[in-house]
């Protein structure tokens, strides 16, 4: 997910080499046997994505969305001057996929730059400042280091969880031994910034840092974002226009798969039922036991679904807080060791977005962790802050608030290393059943978006 741009932005460019990736062909024969041809369980930005594809190539779709609108990770908060902010994802990457789709719905985009002035490190655990854990150009040099140790994973190089057999141990051990035996201490706060979502990440298996900051997104970050210009949302509210069949706050709650079709049942948040058979099914939320629950799962199925944990993860736009516009404020830890990261359940970041007064914050905790415990974790945070002196805190306001749990989908070391991938990636057309999304690809949507082509290209081979 991209979720904050900094000065690493602009400055890796004078380092590393550029790569980008092409979209895949379908197919557009048609056969009409039931009343959709895919019924598309999410409406973020893989959902919507696959949706425009498919009802572009003249196919019936229906998109079950829990919400209130697409987007999925996607939050823009409008004020009344007319400005906005980004506070869940900031940008795409600027290849030719992200631009045929920004085109296709008429939408204009500019390149996404760093909006602030300069970054302070704070220890949100005392409010006062820290020092800075490594230098600028120390962590520059670093992440040349580790893009070349990344060369040893090429089947990670487009954001897939395809390994060879064996799973090399390197993956499913944690980040950590990795950092240590590659001298890669210097590259720590950079690999937290972009994949903070990781929670403890030193601690976590390296493959889900690697699939939140590797190759794919290094090259991302030569390359540069786009953005829509009234903001990211503005994607979806065009894709949501465009598109003939779309459920909102709508889920599953009965489904029945075969090799001949599907038939869900499927309740809006009012209490209305309605049944809805479709010849596919393409599953783009996270395959959770909770989110499938009244599906006919098979046990191989359930035993998967299963096995997951995960990172709750909140994001906000705050006012009134007193931080100075321009700046970054990033949580620094000197106590935790290499990186000075912190801990979980912490604020990673206080992020300038270019809005005066109007800074966002994104917020990382455990399975158990609440939105409430978010919001209060915001407000103990700036609490120390002003009471340290670090800032002139006033009296700060969540204006703006999203969930977007569960994210950095996750098994155990054990589990990579047996062949739980392997099986995962086996369950695609199952029972008219496919799959898409984060917990098959990198959250980032860019990726998600080449690789949902090649899972639409299989659905239409049947």
């Amino acid at each position: 997910m991209i979720y904050s741009i900094s000065l690493y932005y602009s400055l890796i460019l004078l380092l590393l080499p550029l790569a980008t990736g092409l979209p895949s062909s379908i197919n557009t024969t048609t056969k009409h046997t039931k009343p959709y041809d895919v019924c598309i369980l999410g409406g973020g930005a893989t959902g919507a994505y696959a949706a425009v594809r498919l009802q572009d190539r003249g196919k019936r779709v229906v998109v079950i969305e829990q919400n209130s609108q697409l987007g999925g990770h996607t939050e823009t908060y409008y004020l009344p001057n007319g400005s906005h902010v980004d506070y869940g994802v900031q940008g795409v990457f600027d290849d030719q996929l992200s631009r045929k789709f920004f085109s296709r719905l008429g939408v204009k985009w500019h390149r996404v730059l760093p909006s602030f002035k300069g970054e302070d490190f704070v220890d949100f655990t005392t409010g006062r400042m820290a020092e800075s854990p490594v230098g600028l150009v120390q962590s520059l040099l670093a992440l040349v280091r580790y893009r070349v140790a990344l060369r040893q994973f090429p089947f990670l190089n487009k954001g897939l969880y395809e390994f060879p057999d064996p799973v090399p141990e390197a993956i499913f051990r944690p980040l950590r031994d990795f950092v240590e035996e590659n001298s890669l201490e210097d590259v720590i706060p950079m690999l937290f910034f972009w994949a903070h979502g990781v929670g403890n990440m030193l601690d976590m298996p390296a493959l889900y840092t690697f699939q939140n900051f590797g190759v794919p997104h290094i090259s991302a970050v030569l390359g540069g974002y786009i953005t829509p210009e009234k903001g990211m949302y503005e994607l979806y509210r065009a894709a949501a226009a465009v598109l003939l069949n779309v459920r909102y706050q709508t889920q599953v709650v009965d489904a029945k798969r075969s090799d001949s079709g599907v038939t869900l049942t499927v309740q809006h948040l009012n209490g209305t039922q309605a049944t809805i058979e479709a010849e596919q099914l393409l599953v783009t939320h996270p395959p959770t036991m909770e989110k499938l629950r009244g599906f006919d799962l098979t046990s191989e199925e359930s035993d998967l679904f299963s096995r997951w944990s995960w990172r709750n993860y909140y994001v906000a736009v705050t006012s009134n807080s007193g931080i100075p516009d321009g700046r970054y404020v990033t949580n620094t830890n000197p106590r935790t060791g290499p990186g000075f990261l912190p801990e979980m359940p912490f604020e990673s970041l206080i992020q300038y977005m270019g809005v005066p007064g109007h800074p966002n914050t994104k917020i990382v905790g455990p399975m158990n962790f609440t939105a409430e415990d978010a919001k209060q974790l915001i407000g103990s945070d700036f609490a120390r802050m002003k009471t340290a002196g670090t800032y002139s805190i006033r009296e700060p306001e969540v204006v703006a608030f999203a969930n977007h749990s569960p994210t950095t989908m996750m098994v155990s070391p054990e589990d990579i290393q047996s062949g739980f991938y392997r099986r995962l990636y086996a369950l695609q057309g199952q029972r008219s059943t496919f799959y898409t999304g984060l917990t098959f690809c990198s959250d980032y949507s860019s990726l998600l978006w080449a690789f949902t082509d090649t899972i639409l290209e299989r659905m239409q081979q049947g």
